[in-house]
């Protein structure tokens, strides 16, 4: 695997915390997680590799207003919808009613997935990195591809 840099910038975006992440339902996660995608693949430069990575170092950081900061564990919730988008499109099922409806989430295919690759855990996302800087909302998203993914 090469070493690589990508990049994204969502303007306009406000990341909801976790608080409300957790009580938002499921059709309003998916909108609000489309938006982010839509966003993303404008943004994202260069274009995604041929294959996920499989380890790498995050950084995002948060343009927030001074009002709507998030405390320090708060702030590595809210990027949850980011992460997820940043994978592959995966396929899953959910209930209707009493039917069971298959159904995918699309995404950029930049990571294998977004469990922690700190030390022997087998996730691609070595370090997780978020940010905040009082500003106009905007969101910043740097992905450094590891070259040695034991390291």
């Amino acid at each position: 695997m090469s070493a690589g840099r990508w990049t994204l910038h969502l303007d306009d975006v406000l990341l909801p915390g976790p608080n409300r992440l957790i009580r938002m339902n499921a059709h309003d996660y998916r909108k609000l997680r489309d938006e982010i995608l839509l966003l993303a693949r404008a943004t994202l430069t260069p274009a995604p590799p041929p294959a996920p990575l499989e380890a790498c170092h995050v950084t995002v950081t948060l343009h927030r207003p001074a009002r709507s900061l998030l405390d320090a564990d708060a702030k590595y919730g809210a990027v949850k919808p980011l992460l997820d988008v940043l994978q592959p499109p995966r396929a899953y099922s959910r209930r209707v009613g009493a039917r069971t409806v298959q159904d995918a989430t699309a995404g950029l295919g930049l990571l294998r997935d977004d469990r922690d690759g700190e030390g022997a855990l087998q996730g691609c996302i070595h370090t997780l990195r978020v940010v905040q800087v009082i500003g106009a909302p905007h969101v910043e998203v740097v992905v450094d591809a590891v070259q040695d993914p034991s390291a």
